[in-house]
Protein backbone atom coordinates (compact mmCIF):
# COMPACT_ATOMS: atom_id res chain seq x y z
CA UNK A 1 0.00 0.00 0.00
CA UNK A 2 1.66 3.48 -1.02
CA UNK A 3 -0.69 5.21 1.80
CA UNK A 4 -1.17 3.92 4.97
CA UNK A 5 -4.91 2.97 6.55
CA UNK A 6 -3.64 3.86 9.80
CA UNK A 7 -2.90 7.56 8.83
CA UNK A 8 -6.36 8.25 6.18
CA UNK A 9 -8.53 7.34 8.78
CA UNK A 10 -8.27 9.83 11.20
CA UNK A 11 -7.57 12.26 8.21
CA UNK A 12 -11.23 11.92 6.77
CA UNK A 13 -12.51 11.68 10.21
CA UNK A 14 -11.02 15.17 10.98
CA UNK A 15 -12.31 16.39 7.57
CA UNK A 16 -16.13 15.72 7.57
CA UNK A 17 -15.96 15.69 11.37
CA UNK A 18 -14.55 18.84 12.94
CA UNK A 19 -12.81 20.51 9.77
CA UNK A 20 -16.36 20.57 8.05
CA UNK A 21 -18.34 21.79 11.22
CA UNK A 22 -15.63 24.51 12.08
CA UNK A 23 -16.12 25.91 7.80
CA UNK A 24 -19.72 25.65 8.20
CA UNK A 25 -19.12 28.23 11.23
CA UNK A 26 -16.85 30.66 10.03
CA UNK A 27 -18.64 30.76 6.50
CA UNK A 28 -22.39 31.29 8.21
CA UNK A 29 -23.91 28.15 7.05
CA UNK A 30 -24.57 27.14 10.43
CA UNK A 31 -25.71 29.57 12.94
CA UNK A 32 -27.48 27.81 15.78
CA UNK A 33 -27.75 24.16 16.73
CA UNK A 34 -29.65 22.40 14.52
CA UNK A 35 -30.12 18.12 12.87
CA UNK A 36 -28.32 19.37 9.62
CA UNK A 37 -24.75 20.95 10.81
CA UNK A 38 -21.45 21.06 9.00
CA UNK A 39 -20.44 17.94 9.55
CA UNK A 40 -23.75 15.92 8.39
CA UNK A 41 -24.49 17.97 5.24
CA UNK A 42 -21.13 17.12 3.77
CA UNK A 43 -21.09 13.67 4.35
CA UNK A 44 -24.69 13.59 2.86
CA UNK A 45 -23.88 15.12 -0.07
CA UNK A 46 -20.27 13.77 -0.42
CA UNK A 47 -20.61 10.04 -0.29
CA UNK A 48 -24.24 10.37 -1.44
CA UNK A 49 -22.84 11.43 -5.43
CA UNK A 50 -19.96 9.46 -4.55
CA UNK A 51 -22.23 6.76 -4.80
CA UNK A 52 -24.48 7.31 -7.15
CA UNK A 53 -23.69 11.10 -9.17
CA UNK A 54 -27.24 11.44 -9.95
CA UNK A 55 -28.13 11.25 -6.28
CA UNK A 56 -31.41 13.50 -5.37
CA UNK A 57 -32.83 15.47 -2.42
CA UNK A 58 -34.27 12.25 -1.07
CA UNK A 59 -30.89 10.23 -1.21
CA UNK A 60 -29.35 13.13 0.76
CA UNK A 61 -31.96 13.01 3.31
CA UNK A 62 -31.85 8.95 3.21
CA UNK A 63 -27.80 9.10 4.19
CA UNK A 64 -28.51 12.12 6.57
CA UNK A 65 -31.10 10.17 8.09
CA UNK A 66 -29.09 6.92 8.88
CA UNK A 67 -26.14 9.46 10.20
CA UNK A 68 -28.02 11.13 12.68
CA UNK A 69 -31.00 8.51 13.37
CA UNK A 70 -33.51 10.75 13.50
CA UNK A 71 -35.66 11.69 10.31
CA UNK A 72 -34.93 14.52 7.20
CA UNK A 73 -36.54 15.48 4.34
CA UNK A 74 -35.52 16.05 1.06
CA UNK A 75 -36.86 19.48 1.88
CA UNK A 76 -34.61 19.96 4.60
CA UNK A 77 -31.35 19.81 2.57
CA UNK A 78 -33.10 21.99 -0.54
CA UNK A 79 -33.82 24.67 1.53
CA UNK A 80 -29.97 24.52 2.75
CA UNK A 81 -28.44 25.33 -0.61
CA UNK A 82 -27.59 28.77 0.35
CA UNK A 83 -24.48 31.03 -1.11
CA UNK A 84 -23.16 30.21 2.26
CA UNK A 85 -23.59 26.68 2.02
CA UNK A 86 -21.58 26.78 -1.63
CA UNK A 87 -18.42 28.60 0.71
CA UNK A 88 -18.50 26.10 3.23
CA UNK A 89 -18.19 22.91 0.58
CA UNK A 90 -16.03 24.98 -1.38
CA UNK A 91 -13.54 25.87 1.51
CA UNK A 92 -13.83 22.24 2.39
CA UNK A 93 -12.86 20.77 -0.49
CA UNK A 94 -9.64 23.24 -1.10
CA UNK A 95 -8.94 22.21 2.76
CA UNK A 96 -8.57 18.82 1.49
CA UNK A 97 -5.50 20.28 -0.47
CA UNK A 98 -3.59 21.12 2.57
CA UNK A 99 -3.96 17.42 4.16
CA UNK A 100 -0.05 15.53 3.26
CA UNK A 101 0.49 11.72 4.56
CA UNK A 102 3.76 11.02 5.73
CA UNK A 103 3.26 7.29 4.75
CA UNK A 104 3.04 8.15 1.09
CA UNK A 105 5.84 6.61 -1.02
CA UNK A 106 6.83 6.69 -4.73
CA UNK A 107 6.20 3.62 -6.83
CA UNK A 108 8.88 2.66 -8.78
CA UNK A 109 8.29 3.71 -12.20
CA UNK A 110 10.50 3.34 -15.29
CA UNK A 111 12.39 6.45 -16.71
CA UNK A 112 10.54 8.05 -14.08
CA UNK A 113 12.78 6.95 -11.05
CA UNK A 114 15.30 9.04 -12.09
CA UNK A 115 13.49 12.31 -10.92
CA UNK A 116 12.75 12.35 -6.96
CA UNK A 117 9.13 13.77 -8.42
CA UNK A 118 7.25 14.01 -11.89
CA UNK A 119 4.56 16.54 -11.44
CA UNK A 120 1.90 16.90 -13.85
CA UNK A 121 -0.50 20.20 -14.54
CA UNK A 122 -3.47 20.66 -16.62
CA UNK A 123 -6.56 22.55 -16.57
CA UNK A 124 -10.38 21.41 -17.50
CA UNK A 125 -13.77 23.74 -17.88
CA UNK A 126 -16.73 22.15 -16.19
CA UNK A 127 -19.95 23.60 -17.95
CA UNK A 128 -22.37 25.41 -15.27
CA UNK A 129 -26.29 26.22 -16.34
CA UNK A 130 -25.81 29.95 -17.77
CA UNK A 131 -27.93 31.57 -14.55
CA UNK A 132 -23.97 31.10 -13.04
CA UNK A 133 -22.37 33.03 -16.20
CA UNK A 134 -21.96 36.82 -13.68
CA UNK A 135 -20.60 34.03 -11.53
CA UNK A 136 -18.28 32.03 -13.46
CA UNK A 137 -18.11 33.44 -17.35
CA UNK A 138 -17.22 30.44 -19.75
CA UNK A 139 -16.58 31.30 -23.54
CA UNK A 140 -19.55 29.38 -24.84
CA UNK A 141 -19.24 27.99 -28.51
CA UNK A 142 -17.37 25.00 -29.09
CA UNK A 143 -15.52 25.29 -25.49
CA UNK A 144 -18.28 24.68 -23.84
CA UNK A 145 -20.53 21.70 -23.80
CA UNK A 146 -24.10 22.90 -25.47
CA UNK A 147 -22.05 26.23 -25.76
CA UNK A 148 -22.96 27.63 -22.04
CA UNK A 149 -21.75 30.61 -21.06
CA UNK A 150 -20.97 29.62 -17.85
CA UNK A 151 -18.62 27.84 -16.62
CA UNK A 152 -15.33 27.03 -14.26
CA UNK A 153 -12.01 25.57 -14.56
CA UNK A 154 -10.21 24.03 -12.78
CA UNK A 155 -6.23 23.73 -12.68
CA UNK A 156 -4.75 20.86 -11.08
CA UNK A 157 -1.14 19.30 -10.21
CA UNK A 158 -0.43 15.93 -10.17
CA UNK A 159 2.48 14.01 -9.02
CA UNK A 160 2.49 10.81 -11.06
CA UNK A 161 4.46 8.60 -9.05
CA UNK A 162 2.60 8.65 -5.58
CA UNK A 163 -0.48 8.97 -7.62
CA UNK A 164 -1.45 12.18 -5.75
CA UNK A 165 -3.39 15.05 -6.48
CA UNK A 166 -1.47 17.87 -5.24
CA UNK A 167 -2.82 21.15 -5.85
CA UNK A 168 -5.90 22.67 -7.46
CA UNK A 169 -7.38 26.38 -8.07
CA UNK A 170 -10.67 27.04 -8.93
CA UNK A 171 -11.15 29.93 -11.73
CA UNK A 172 -13.74 31.32 -14.46
CA UNK A 173 -14.39 29.57 -17.91
CA UNK A 174 -12.79 32.90 -19.00
CA UNK A 175 -9.32 32.61 -16.97
CA UNK A 176 -5.91 31.58 -18.50
CA UNK A 177 -4.65 28.93 -16.37
CA UNK A 178 -1.14 30.77 -16.10
CA UNK A 179 -2.91 33.16 -13.60
CA UNK A 180 -3.71 30.52 -11.38
CA UNK A 181 -1.91 29.61 -7.88
CA UNK A 182 -0.80 26.41 -9.24
CA UNK A 183 1.16 27.80 -11.96
CA UNK A 184 3.05 29.34 -9.70
CA UNK A 185 3.61 27.00 -7.52
CA UNK A 186 7.40 26.49 -7.00
CA UNK A 187 9.01 22.68 -7.15
CA UNK A 188 11.39 20.71 -5.36
CA UNK A 189 14.57 21.13 -6.99
CA UNK A 190 15.45 18.36 -10.13
CA UNK A 191 12.15 16.99 -10.43
CA UNK A 192 9.99 17.04 -13.91
CA UNK A 193 7.25 18.96 -14.77
CA UNK A 194 4.86 18.34 -18.10
CA UNK A 195 2.60 20.67 -18.64
CA UNK A 196 -0.26 21.38 -21.19
CA UNK A 197 0.71 24.26 -23.91
CA UNK A 198 -1.49 26.98 -22.10
CA UNK A 199 0.76 26.94 -18.94
CA UNK A 200 4.11 27.91 -21.53
CA UNK A 201 5.25 31.53 -21.22
CA UNK A 202 9.06 32.16 -21.14
CA UNK A 203 8.80 34.02 -17.46
CA UNK A 204 7.56 30.72 -16.13
CA UNK A 205 10.13 29.09 -17.74
CA UNK A 206 12.95 30.91 -17.09
CA UNK A 207 11.56 30.65 -13.44
CA UNK A 208 11.54 26.73 -12.92
CA UNK A 209 15.31 26.43 -14.52
CA UNK A 210 16.19 28.95 -11.62
CA UNK A 211 14.75 26.32 -9.38
CA UNK A 212 16.60 23.32 -10.54
CA UNK A 213 13.28 22.22 -11.70
CA UNK A 214 13.42 19.99 -15.22
CA UNK A 215 10.81 20.66 -17.87
CA UNK A 216 9.88 19.20 -21.07
CA UNK A 217 7.13 20.89 -22.89
CA UNK A 218 5.96 21.37 -26.49
CA UNK A 219 6.33 25.00 -27.97
CA UNK A 220 3.87 26.76 -30.18
CA UNK A 221 4.37 27.80 -33.26
CA UNK A 222 4.79 31.00 -33.09
CA UNK A 223 7.95 30.85 -30.58
CA UNK A 224 11.16 32.13 -31.89
CA UNK A 225 13.99 30.01 -31.98
CA UNK A 226 18.20 31.33 -32.27
CA UNK A 227 21.13 29.07 -32.53
CA UNK A 228 23.66 29.28 -29.44
CA UNK A 229 25.45 32.62 -30.64
CA UNK A 230 21.61 34.64 -30.71
CA UNK A 231 20.90 34.27 -34.42
CA UNK A 232 17.23 33.81 -35.28
CA UNK A 233 16.25 30.18 -36.69
CA UNK A 234 13.98 29.63 -40.07
CA UNK A 235 13.12 26.34 -37.48
CA UNK A 236 10.80 24.95 -41.17
CA UNK A 237 13.97 25.54 -42.82
CA UNK A 238 16.03 23.46 -39.87
CA UNK A 239 14.22 20.71 -40.47
CA UNK A 240 13.75 20.86 -43.93
CA UNK A 241 17.72 20.29 -43.83
CA UNK A 242 17.43 17.04 -41.42
CA UNK A 243 18.22 14.01 -43.45
CA UNK A 244 17.52 11.38 -40.21
CA UNK A 245 14.00 11.34 -38.48
CA UNK A 246 14.70 13.16 -35.68
CA UNK A 247 16.88 16.02 -34.41
CA UNK A 248 18.42 16.74 -31.32
CA UNK A 249 20.62 20.21 -30.94
CA UNK A 250 20.87 23.40 -28.45
CA UNK A 251 19.31 26.31 -29.01
CA UNK A 252 18.07 29.43 -27.97
CA UNK A 253 14.36 30.10 -27.13
CA UNK A 254 12.20 33.40 -27.19
CA UNK A 255 13.36 37.22 -28.26
CA UNK A 256 13.14 38.33 -24.38
CA UNK A 257 14.98 35.07 -22.52
CA UNK A 258 16.97 33.55 -24.91
CA UNK A 259 16.76 30.57 -22.51
CA UNK A 260 19.27 27.28 -22.72
CA UNK A 261 17.76 24.50 -24.00
CA UNK A 262 17.48 21.18 -26.29
CA UNK A 263 15.58 21.02 -29.18
CA UNK A 264 14.14 17.51 -29.60
CA UNK A 265 12.14 17.21 -33.01
CA UNK A 266 10.82 13.09 -34.51
CA UNK A 267 9.10 13.49 -37.82
CA UNK A 268 5.74 11.57 -37.68
CA UNK A 269 4.22 9.36 -40.15
CA UNK A 270 2.74 11.12 -43.10
CA UNK A 271 -0.59 9.95 -42.75
CA UNK A 272 -0.42 10.99 -38.93
CA UNK A 273 1.11 14.67 -40.35
CA UNK A 274 -2.29 14.69 -42.75
CA UNK A 275 -4.66 14.35 -39.71
CA UNK A 276 -2.79 17.42 -37.91
CA UNK A 277 -3.18 19.35 -40.70
CA UNK A 278 -6.94 18.87 -41.19
CA UNK A 279 -7.29 18.90 -37.48
CA UNK A 280 -4.95 22.45 -37.63
CA UNK A 281 -7.43 24.26 -40.50
CA UNK A 282 -10.95 22.24 -39.06
CA UNK A 283 -10.04 24.52 -35.63
CA UNK A 284 -9.03 27.47 -37.77
CA UNK A 285 -12.14 27.25 -39.67
CA UNK A 286 -14.15 26.96 -36.56
CA UNK A 287 -12.41 30.41 -35.03
CA UNK A 288 -12.66 32.17 -38.52
CA UNK A 289 -8.98 32.34 -38.96
CA UNK A 290 -6.52 31.21 -41.60
CA UNK A 291 -3.75 29.05 -41.08
CA UNK A 292 0.03 29.71 -41.77
CA UNK A 293 2.17 27.64 -43.53
CA UNK A 294 4.73 27.32 -41.19
CA UNK A 295 1.78 25.63 -38.88
CA UNK A 296 1.18 23.24 -41.77
CA UNK A 297 4.73 22.50 -42.01
CA UNK A 298 5.56 21.92 -38.55
CA UNK A 299 2.54 19.03 -38.46
CA UNK A 300 5.17 16.77 -39.66
CA UNK A 301 6.94 16.51 -36.44
CA UNK A 302 6.63 16.46 -32.71
CA UNK A 303 8.36 19.16 -30.90
CA UNK A 304 9.70 19.79 -27.59
CA UNK A 305 12.19 21.54 -25.60
CA UNK A 306 14.05 20.91 -22.25
CA UNK A 307 17.16 21.70 -20.16
CA UNK A 308 17.26 18.11 -19.54
CA UNK A 309 21.00 17.27 -20.36
CA UNK A 310 21.12 14.78 -23.27
CA UNK A 311 23.25 12.54 -20.21
CA UNK A 312 19.90 11.97 -19.14
CA UNK A 313 17.41 11.96 -21.80
CA UNK A 314 17.51 10.48 -24.59
CA UNK A 315 15.54 11.92 -27.77
CA UNK A 316 13.51 8.80 -28.02
CA UNK A 317 13.12 8.78 -24.29
CA UNK A 318 11.81 12.27 -24.46
CA UNK A 319 8.89 10.91 -26.58
CA UNK A 320 7.59 8.42 -24.52
CA UNK A 321 8.14 10.30 -21.40
CA UNK A 322 5.80 13.59 -22.69
CA UNK A 323 3.05 11.00 -22.79
CA UNK A 324 2.97 10.79 -19.57
CA UNK A 325 1.15 13.62 -19.14
CA UNK A 326 -1.92 12.38 -20.56
CA UNK A 327 -2.21 10.55 -17.12
CA UNK A 328 -3.82 14.13 -15.72
CA UNK A 329 -6.37 13.85 -18.88
CA UNK A 330 -6.93 10.46 -17.82
CA UNK A 331 -7.97 11.74 -13.77
CA UNK A 332 -10.52 14.40 -15.85
CA UNK A 333 -12.23 11.84 -17.62
CA UNK A 334 -12.81 9.64 -14.84
CA UNK A 335 -14.31 13.09 -12.81
CA UNK A 336 -16.50 13.86 -15.60
CA UNK A 337 -17.43 10.11 -17.06
CA UNK A 338 -17.45 8.30 -13.38
CA UNK A 339 -18.07 11.28 -11.34
CA UNK A 340 -20.08 13.01 -13.77
CA UNK A 341 -18.94 16.44 -12.19
CA UNK A 342 -20.00 18.47 -15.53
CA UNK A 343 -23.84 17.24 -14.78
CA UNK A 344 -26.16 18.60 -12.94
CA UNK A 345 -30.29 18.05 -12.25
CA UNK A 346 -30.83 21.57 -11.41
CA UNK A 347 -31.00 24.86 -12.15
CA UNK A 348 -30.49 26.24 -8.86
CA UNK A 349 -27.13 28.24 -8.99
CA UNK A 350 -26.30 26.86 -4.90
CA UNK A 351 -27.40 23.42 -5.61
CA UNK A 352 -25.11 23.32 -8.58
CA UNK A 353 -22.14 24.58 -6.94
CA UNK A 354 -22.77 22.63 -3.72
CA UNK A 355 -22.81 19.68 -5.95
CA UNK A 356 -19.89 20.22 -7.84
CA UNK A 357 -17.71 20.91 -5.09
CA UNK A 358 -19.54 17.97 -3.22
CA UNK A 359 -18.62 15.63 -6.54
CA UNK A 360 -14.69 17.30 -6.40
CA UNK A 361 -14.25 16.49 -2.73
CA UNK A 362 -15.55 13.04 -3.57
CA UNK A 363 -12.89 12.95 -6.41
CA UNK A 364 -10.47 13.56 -3.64
CA UNK A 365 -11.53 10.84 -1.35
CA UNK A 366 -11.97 8.52 -3.82
CA UNK A 367 -8.27 9.27 -4.82
CA UNK A 368 -6.99 8.80 -1.53
CA UNK A 369 -8.99 5.63 -0.58
CA UNK A 370 -7.13 3.82 -4.51
CA UNK A 371 -3.80 4.99 -2.88
CA UNK A 372 -4.18 3.01 0.62
CA UNK A 373 -5.68 0.42 -1.46
CA UNK A 374 -2.30 -0.07 -3.74
CA UNK A 375 -3.17 2.13 -7.00
CA UNK A 376 -0.43 3.27 -9.04
CA UNK A 377 -0.55 5.47 -11.80
CA UNK A 378 0.31 3.96 -15.10
CA UNK A 379 0.00 0.35 -13.62
CA UNK A 380 -4.78 0.62 -12.89
CA UNK A 381 -6.85 1.96 -15.30
CA UNK A 382 -8.23 4.58 -12.94
CA UNK A 383 -11.71 4.45 -14.55
CA UNK A 384 -12.25 1.38 -13.56
CA UNK A 385 -10.76 1.40 -10.24
CA UNK A 386 -13.26 4.61 -9.73
CA UNK A 387 -16.41 2.27 -9.89
CA UNK A 388 -14.62 -0.28 -7.37
CA UNK A 389 -14.81 2.89 -4.67
CA UNK A 390 -18.04 3.80 -5.99
CA UNK A 391 -19.76 0.29 -5.15
CA UNK A 392 -18.13 1.08 -0.88
CA UNK A 393 -19.01 4.54 -0.77
CA UNK A 394 -21.43 4.26 2.46
CA UNK A 395 -19.33 1.24 3.76
CA UNK A 396 -16.25 4.09 3.64
CA UNK A 397 -18.72 6.19 5.29
CA UNK A 398 -19.29 3.71 7.87
CA UNK A 399 -15.54 3.36 8.42
CA UNK A 400 -14.47 6.96 9.26
CA UNK A 401 -16.39 5.75 12.73
CA UNK A 402 -14.74 2.29 12.90
CA UNK A 403 -11.36 1.44 12.10
CA UNK A 404 -11.80 -1.95 11.24
CA UNK A 405 -14.93 -0.99 8.75
CA UNK A 406 -12.61 0.65 7.19
CA UNK A 407 -9.77 -1.35 6.59
CA UNK A 408 -11.79 -4.17 5.75
CA UNK A 409 -13.07 -2.14 2.75
CA UNK A 410 -9.47 -1.04 2.08
CA UNK A 411 -8.36 -4.43 1.84
CA UNK A 412 -11.37 -5.69 -0.63
CA UNK A 413 -10.29 -2.85 -2.72
CA UNK A 414 -7.12 -3.87 -3.00
CA UNK A 415 -7.75 -7.04 -4.04
CA UNK A 416 -10.14 -5.78 -6.96
CA UNK A 417 -7.07 -3.62 -7.84
CA UNK A 418 -5.26 -6.49 -8.12
CA UNK A 419 -7.69 -8.60 -9.60
CA UNK A 420 -9.63 -6.42 -11.81
CA UNK A 421 -7.96 -3.03 -12.46
CA UNK A 422 -4.14 -3.86 -13.84
CA UNK A 423 -3.16 -2.59 -17.36
CA UNK A 424 -2.19 -5.47 -19.19
CA UNK A 425 0.67 -5.31 -21.24
CA UNK A 426 -0.11 -5.50 -24.86
CA UNK A 427 1.90 -5.40 -28.31
CA UNK A 428 -0.41 -3.88 -30.28
CA UNK A 429 -0.76 -0.34 -29.32
CA UNK A 430 1.31 -0.56 -26.20
CA UNK A 431 0.41 1.75 -23.46
CA UNK A 432 2.65 4.39 -21.98
CA UNK A 433 4.21 1.95 -19.56
CA UNK A 434 4.99 -0.57 -21.74
CA UNK A 435 6.97 2.35 -24.44
CA UNK A 436 8.20 3.20 -20.71
CA UNK A 437 9.42 -0.38 -19.47
CA UNK A 438 11.00 -0.82 -23.18
CA UNK A 439 13.38 2.08 -22.49
CA UNK A 440 14.18 1.09 -18.80
CA UNK A 441 14.31 -3.22 -18.44
CA UNK A 442 16.21 -2.66 -15.55
CA UNK A 443 12.89 -1.24 -13.88
CA UNK A 444 11.16 -4.54 -13.44
CA UNK A 445 13.86 -6.39 -11.99
CA UNK A 446 14.43 -3.67 -9.34
CA UNK A 447 10.46 -4.22 -8.32
CA UNK A 448 10.84 -7.92 -8.22
CA UNK A 449 14.16 -7.46 -6.16
CA UNK A 450 11.92 -4.81 -3.88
Amino acid sequence: MTLSVAELRPVLYDLFHDTADQLARETGFVRRARKLTGAVFAQALVFSLLEDPDATLDDFADLAEDLLGDSVTGQAFDKRFTPEAVESLRDLFLEAFNRCFASSRAALLPVLRRFPAVFLRDATLVGLPACLARLFPGRGGRHVPHGQAAAIKLVFEAEVTRGELTEVSILAGLDNERTSEVAGKPLPERALLLEDLGFFSGERLQAHMDQGVYVLTRVPAWTAFFDEDGRRLDLVQELRKVKADWLDRPIRLLHDRKLKVRLLAVRVPEEEAQQRRERVRREAKQRGRSVSQKKLDLCEWNLLVTNLPESMLSVWEAGALRRVRWQVELVFKVFKSEGKIDQTRSQCPCRVLCELYAKLLGMVVQQWTLLAAGYEMLRHSARRAARRVRKRARQLLAGLKDAATFLREVLRLARALHRRCRIQRRKAGPSTLDRLNALDPQCEELRQVA
